[in-house]
């Protein structure tokens, strides 16, 4: 029978509750949270987790999940402990502590990127990475601005895509300026761009580029655009979710290079 944690003064406890405050007690931490039955089982299948918690009261129900781990650590908690862990408005019992992923290394980051240029919402966030994993891209660039991916909103948004979608906080400009002269397309929104639906092929190697909900895209990531397009708007809306543009770029890219 393991030992139940039942203080809040435990260390370990006041490490963990840490986490869920800001990115920066997470980065000082070198850890992140990840809640709730699927997450926690998503960070367990890739091999992302260093510790399980889970509520005392669901021992029989995470009990399959407890004895099937290798390597990873596995602590019963007291439902007051647990519930001041969670974020989430349903707690579900069971937690992923995971280690904070390196955000500087940019070595190879593959063909199909997206960068976030101060994209502020948590929600947006994640939703732009669940899309990536669904539509084959295979790095997330960020400026300084932009949500944590590993925040728990963010995570949660992710459906365990933040577990195999890497994520690098970089200079963007910069970055973004180095990709182009290594012959990546750099792609961004633009009202008076070429139009969506007509413009030319894009080169091999693309970075879709999407900017803050209510500004925009920044001047300094804009001027690096080899690829200025203009997605329609037939409607009365004025724009479109952050997200849902980066979706609609994703998936007709996608479209694009599966011809």
């Amino acid at each position: 029978m393991n030992e139940v944690i039942t203080s809040l003064q435990n260390p370990q406890v006041k490490t963990w509750r840490s986490l869920n405050k800001s990115r920066a007690a997470r980065l000082e931490a070198g850890l992140f949270l990840a809640e709730g039955e699927h997450m926690a089982g998503e960070a367990l299948k890739e091999h992302k987790a260093r510790a399980l918690l889970i509520d005392e009261r669901a021992r029989e129900k995470y009990s399959a999940l407890a004895e099937n781990v290798q390597g990873v650590s596995v602590y019963y908690l007291a439902a007051h402990v647990m519930e001041a862990l969670c974020d989430a408005k349903t707690p579900q019992g069971v937690i992923a502590v995971c280690n904070y992923p390196a955000e500087t290394a940019l070595s190879n980051p593959g063909d199909f990127l997206v960068a976030l240029d101060g994209v502020q919402d948590p929600g947006n966030v994640g939703t732009v990475l669940r899309t990536m994993d669904a539509a084959g891209y295979t790095a997330l660039l960020m400026d300084d601005k932009t949500a944590d991916p590993y925040a728990p909103k963010a995570l949660r948004a992710t459906m365990g895509a933040a577990f195999r979608i890497p994520a690098y906080r970089c200079d963007l400009p910069n970055t973004l300026h180095e990709l182009a002269e290594k012959g990546y397309e750099i792609i961004a929104g633009d009202l008076h761009g070429e139009p969506f639906y007509q413009r030319r092929k894009a080169k091999n190697k693309i970075c879709i580029v999407i900017g803050n909900e209510g500004q925009g895209i920044s001047p300094a990531v804009f001027q690096e655009a080899t690829m200025r397009l203009k997605i329609p708007i037939v409607g009365k809306a004025e724009s479109l979710n952050a997200a849902v543009a980066g979706a609609v770029m994703m998936y007709d890219f996608l479209r694009e290079r599966m011809r």
